[in-house]
């Protein structure tokens, strides 16, 4: 016997999942999609913002998620018009963040595109009652993975605290909300006013990616960062490996 339940939505906050991406993840690119159509969450929408060199891969993604589903939709920035890749990667992050401010969207989910969480992701992030909170999940391979969680921040140094795998990170992994300098992009909700406050931006010759410059004009203005450490995600950061 099935019971139907209507879910009632108006009531509930607005979120817009968004990510750049670019050719260099395709290989992960339509899992991506997957696991974003089956977020339990009953109010959001999907913006993917490409930056391949390769116009057509953008047209070709663009033309397949806006025609198969009505809550995806794409846009670009061009990459050639800026100095390195890491330029167009925080215009690709911006432009997420200015489809979430034009859309009147209550927070941004900033997922990367080679990140899964669970399904039941943007529920649980809200939970958190935080204005930026993050989910946690490892960066780099083999013996060199960390969790991408830093504690303390020398900007333009990128230098930080690192839980190692095996026991360093069965200390911190407790299932709490913690307070942190970063937890990086890779999942994180942000609310619209940290959104108004704070742009994502990057200067040329930094040491560091533009998810740096975010956390730390956060603290600049005083404006606290959290991971939930019950939240685990895939990071599928190499075609080849997954972590």
């Amino acid at each position: 016997m099935f019971i139907f339940v209507e879910i009632n939505t108006r009531n509930m906050r607005k979120i817009l999942v968004a990510c750049p991406t670019a050719d260099i993840k395709d290989y992960c690119f339509n899992d991506w999609v997957n696991n974003v159509k089956s977020f339990t969450y009953p109010n959001f929408d999907v913006y993917v913002c490409d930056n391949s060199l390769d116009r057509q891969y953008y047209a070709d993604k663009k033309k397949e998620l806006e025609t198969e589903d009505d809550f995806f939709k794409m846009g670009r920035v061009n990459p050639l018009i800026y100095p390195d890749f890491k330029y167009a990667l925080a215009k690709s992050h911006d432009n997420c963040r200015t489809m979430a401010l034009k859309g009147d969207y209550d927070y941004l989910l900033h997922l990367e595109s080679d990140v899964f969480p669970p399904v039941n992701v943007i529920e649980r992030l809200l939970d958190a009652r935080k204005k930026v909170v993050g989910a946690m999940y490892h960066i780099e391979l083999g013996e060199q993975s960390t969790l991408m969680i830093q504690h303390l921040e020398e900007f333009g140094e990128a230098k930080r605290d690192t839980y190692n795998l095996g026991e360093t990170d069965l200390e911190f992994v407790d299932g709490s909300v913690k307070k942190v300098f970063s937890c990086g992009l890779g999942c994180v909700l942000i609310h619209k006013s940290v959104l108004k406050e704070v742009p994502f931006r990057y200067e040329e010759g930094a040491p560091v990616h533009p998810d740096s410059f975010f956390f730390a004009d956060l603290d600049m203005k005083d404006i606290s960062a959290y991971v939930d450490t019950s939240i685990y995600c895939e990071h599928r950061n190499q075609s080849t490996i997954r972590i």
